[in-house]
C-alpha cells in the first residue's frame, strides 16, 4: 500500500513539473556547461579542444527539478559501477563508446544517444580478467575484445554476445591493443611475444610483424599498434621508447620517438593512435600527456599535465580517434574517457 501511494505521488509530481515530456537524447561528445579549453593556448591556432567526460552510469543522470525530488522520494540509485581503471577505448559509427577497463575486470558499453550502458563481464563461459584492448568493426558488426589474462581475443557482436575466438598457432601469450584497416583486418600487440599479428576478417592469420630496427626481431614491449591512412603499420614499442613505423609490405619507414623527458621524447608511452591526415598520438603515463606528431617522426604539438581537471591526466593509456575526428583518452586513474575535438 505505501509502495502503491509513492508511486502515484511520484506520479503526480512528474505531471505537474514535466507534464508529458518524450525521452532524452544526448550527443556523444557533448561540450560540458561553462568549460571552454583549447590546446595551444591562444593566440596560436587551436588545434585540440575539451568535449566531455564519460565516467559511466552519471553520465546519463540529468540533474533537474524532477530527478531531485525522486532522488529525495525514493532514493539515489546507482545503476552499475563507474569507470575504475579504463584501459582501452574504441567507437562505432553509430556512436557506441567501448571500454575496456581492466581494474574492473569489465568491458562497457555505452549508449550516450540512447542513455544506457551495458556491462560484460563473461564470454563463452570464461569471466574476463584483464581485458586491455578493443576494436570495433563497423562493417560486419563485430568487436574485438583482447584479454591479457585469458591469452585469446574474443570476438562479439554489437549486442556484446559471444561469436568466436581467436588467435595465431600456439596461441597469444599477452594480446593487448589493437587497430583494424578499412578492409577488416585487424592488427594486434602481443607485448610479450614481441611481435604484432595482422588477421584476415574471416580470423586467418595474414602475417606477422617483427621489428626492422631491434637486431633480434623482436619487439621489447609492443603495447599498442595503429594502421596509418595508406595502409602504415605502427607499433608503440613501450621499452624501447619509440613507435616503429613500418609501409604496408613491412618495410621500415622511420621510428618516432626515444627516451628522453622533454617534449617529442618518451618515458612510458601506452596509448597510440593515428588520424586520417596521418597525425600520431601517443599517450605518456610517465608525462601524463599526449603528444602528435607526423609520421615521418616530427612532434607537432603536446598537451596535459598531471592532475584531474579537464584536460589534465592520470595515467592515460588507449587512445582512438573516431570517424569525426574525435580522440577518445582512457585517462586511467582518474577513473574516465576524455573526448576532445580535432580542429583543421
Amino acid at each position: 500500500m505505501i509502495r502503491l501511494l509513492i508511486f502515484i505521488s511520484c506520479c503526480l509530481i512528474l505531471t505537474l513539473l514535466t507534464g508529458c515530456a518524450g525521452s532524452i537524447s544526448q550527443p556523444i561528445a557533448r561540450q560540458e556547461e561553462t568549460i571552454d579549453l583549447v590546446w595551444p593556448d591562444p593566440p596560436d591556432q587551436p588545434r585540440i579542444r575539451y568535449l566531455r567526460s564519460l565516467y559511466g552510469p552519471e553520465d546519463f543522470k540529468k540533474k533537474t527539478r524532477t530527478s531531485k525530488v525522486l532522488s529525495w522520494m525514493l532514493g539515489d540509485q546507482q545503476e552499475g559501477p563507474s569507470l575504475l581503471s579504463p584501459f582501452a577505448v574504441a567507437v562505432s559509427r553509430s556512436g557506441l563508446v567501448w571500454v575496456a577497463d581492466n581494474g574492473a575486470s569489465m568491458l562497457y558499453r555505452l549508449d550516450l544517444k540512447r542513455r544506457k550502458i551495458d556491462y560484460f563481464q563473461e564470454f563463452s563461459g570464461l569471466r574476463l580478467v584483464s581485458p586491455i584492448g578493443v576494436a570495433v568493426d563497423d562493417e560486419r558488426q563485430r568487436v574485438f575484445l583482447a584479454d591479457a589474462g585469458h591469452q585469446q581475443i574474443f570476438v562479439l557482436d554489437q549486442k556484446g554476445n559471444y561469436v568466436d575466438s581467436w588467435g595465431p598457432a600456439g596461441g597469444f601469450k599477452r594480446p593487448a591493443g589493437m587497430s583494424l584497416d578499412s578492409n577488416g583486418r585487424l592488427l594486434v600487440a602481443d607485448a610479450m611475444e614481441g611481435v604484432a599479428y595482422i588477421f584476415n576478417p574471416d580470423g586467418t592469420l595474414a602475417s606477422k610483424i617483427q621489428s626492422k630496427v631491434n637486431p633480434d626481431g623482436r619487439f621489447k614491449r609492443p603495447l599498442n599498434v595503429a594502421f596509418g591512412p595508406n595502409g602504415e603499420i605502427l607499433v608503440l614499442d613501450a621499452f624501447s621508447f619509440r613507435v616503429e613505423v613500418q609501409n604496408a609490405q613491412g618495410e621500415l619507414l622511420g621510428t618516432i620517438g626515444e627516451l628522453g623527458d622533454a617534449a617529442g621524447y618518451m618515458a612510458r608511452p601506452k596509448g597510440l593512435a593515428v588520424d586520417k591526415e596521418g597525425h600520431v598520438f601517443v599517450s605518456d603515463s610517465a608525462f601524463d600527456n599526449i603528444q602528435v606528431f607526423d609520421l615521418a617522426g616530427n612532434l607537432l604539438m603536446y598537451w596535459g599535465s598531471a592532475g584531474r581537471r579537464p584536460g589534465q591526466f592520470n595515467l592515460p593509456a588507449g587512445l582512438f580517434v573516431d570517424s569525426d575526428e574525435r580522440l577518445f583518452v582512457a585517462d586511467s586513474y582518474n577513473h574516465r574517457v576524455q573526448v576532445f575535438q580535432l580542429l583543421p
